[in-house]
């Protein structure tokens, strides 16, 4: 039989295929977890021979994920092409062996990057694959949260090995590792019902919003407290963030969970890590270097809707 010459081929559609796989709009708010994790763990206090370690986990951290997401697929495969068949896997339009492909030189790009810091970083993006793995098999809303705390931890365990971390900005990143897992926990909890027929309405959707009303707060009385620092915007912006952070999660549990698919939920709390990210960079020690990642970070979250109107982030 001769195929249809209407049917898309894996040549014939560029690279639409793979950005729709690599999910684009969420791709966005991976370097963020290493980079606030470098920056809380250093004080903020960044010099020249720092940039390359700080890229270099942010880097990494985007591969490891990528070879999540297409793992992924990979795994989930007969599943898509039940409730998700134009995903570009169970399509045709990339073909198994590329996935894998794909996936194998991701994992491979990951870990080694974060080996440019020694051991200590080679070891956490190592364990971050395996975790990773194990979410892609098991789906527990628990490995979801690691994974996401570990690609922080991985920018924090790099910092720590160009200069010994300090109590407070180590109080910081440990209520930092805190909060992305929970909030993470929180929206994949939401995430497990996306396919489901009918929209559930209980105190599940509501999750998000009371992790990150524990947690962020419990962070912003950390700033301030080196003795002799100088004066700084940085609470102020903080506390900004914050409003907007805790405002855009209690929408998304309440009016807007109401009126839009799950989906689109649990794409704004995907959004929202943006948000959490920048007060986090703004949290990192008492001067007001996390204030450019922050409005970097900021520029993303106002990019991110405009990509996820055409490629799939959830």
């Amino acid at each position: 039989m001769n195929a249809d010459p209407n049917t898309p081929t894996p040549t014939s559609l560029g690279w639409s295929p793979w950005l729709r796989l690599f999910r684009l709009p969420n791709l966005l708010t991976v370097p963020g977890d290493p980079l606030a994790g470098f920056l809380l763990a250093s004080g903020g206090r960044l010099d020249r021979s720092m940039l390359i370690p700080m890229l270099a986990m942010m880097g990494a951290s985007v591969c490891l994920y990528l070879f999540g997401l297409v793992h992924n697929d990979i795994v989930d495969l007969e599943t898509d092409r039940a409730e998700r068949p134009d995903r570009p896997l169970p399509s045709g339009q990339i073909t198994m062996a590329q996935a894998k492909i794909a996936a194998f030189v991701m994992a491979l790009l990951g870990i080694g990057l974060a080996s440019i810091m020694g051991w200590g970083t080679l070891g956490v993006a190592s364990l971050l694959a395996l975790v990773i793995c194990s979410y892609n098999s098991c789906k527990s809303i628990y490995t979801m949260g690691l994974c996401r705390a570990l690609s922080l931890h991985l920018g924090v365990t790099a910092s720590v090995i160009s200069k010994p971390v300090d109590f407070v900005t180590g109080d910081t990143a440990t209520i930092a590792l805190v909060a992305i897992f929970a909030y993470t926990v929180a929206f994949s909890a939401v995430a497990k019902n996306e396919m489901a027929a009918e929209k559930p309405m209980g105190l599940k959707r509501w999750m998000p919003f009371v992790a990150l009303l524990v947690t962020l707060p419990c962070i912003l009385l950390t700033l301030g407290q080196t003795e002799g620092a100088a004066p700084t915007v940085a609470p102020t912006v903080f506390v900004i963030l914050m409003c907007m952070v805790l405002m855009w999660s209690w929408m998304l549990g309440g009016m807007l969970y109401s009126l839009q698919p799950v989906t689109k939920t649990v794409a704004g709390h995907i959004r929202n890590l943006l948000l959490v990210q920048a007060c986090l960079c703004v949290a990192a020690g008492d001067g007001d270097t996390g204030l450019f990642p922050a409005l970097f970070l900021f520029a993303l979250w106002i990019l991110f809707p405009r990509l996820a109107k055409r490629f799939y982030s959830s």
